[in-house]
């Protein structure tokens, strides 16, 4: 579970990295309504995210629990699918924010890859989220994950706003 958890550190910082360098100071896009549905996508992603960060810091999701995580996921998959196709639609991605973007897929298809056997293990226990520390790197996944809970609650009011300023120019 640990190296699990290892990769999820590494896309939380890897994932800030992205959010603050590409999306914020290159691309700008909480000032670009074209980038309202992007941004609310991003929002919704990212506290999904911080479930997945807190949840795993601290539980093993057993029995039904296995499969809302595994519901998480899923969504999280489709959304980041879904992001790809409307970031393609809207603006031009740089070569740095494409690379960020396949390092990020590949980290988290290592880390579903992994945790897959383990929410099937999982799975097969009583409903109960049990609660577990991995120490430091409970901590640390949980500061990412109150990170990217305030990450995604602007992101989606930056999506709405950026809605709104759509339909009034129009």
């Amino acid at each position: 579970m640990e190296v699990i958890l290892y990769i999820l550190i590494f896309q939380g910082i890897l994932g800030g990295f992205d959010v603050m360098w590409n999306h914020e100071l290159k691309e700008k896009l909480p000032s670009k309504p074209s980038a309202a549905l992007e941004q609310k996508i991003h929002g919704v992603r990212e506290l999904l995210y911080a479930v997945i960060f807190f949840g795993l810091a601290w539980y093993s999701w057993n029995g039904l629990w296995a499969w809302v995580m595994a519901a998480i996921l899923i969504i999280e998959i489709l959304l980041t699918a879904w992001d790809f196709v409307i970031e393609d639609q809207t603006r031009k991605l740089s070569p740095v924010e494409r690379i960020t973007h396949l390092v990020l897929s590949m980290g988290g298809g290592a880390y579903v890859a992994l945790l897959i056997p383990v929410l099937w293990q999982w799975s097969y226990e009583a409903s109960y989220l049990q609660s577990v520390s991995y120490g430091y790197i409970s901590v640390a996944l949980s500061v990412l994950g109150i990170g990217v809970f305030c990450w995604g609650i602007r992101d989606l009011y930056s999506g709405i706003q950026l809605r709104k300023l759509n339909y009034s120019a129009n």
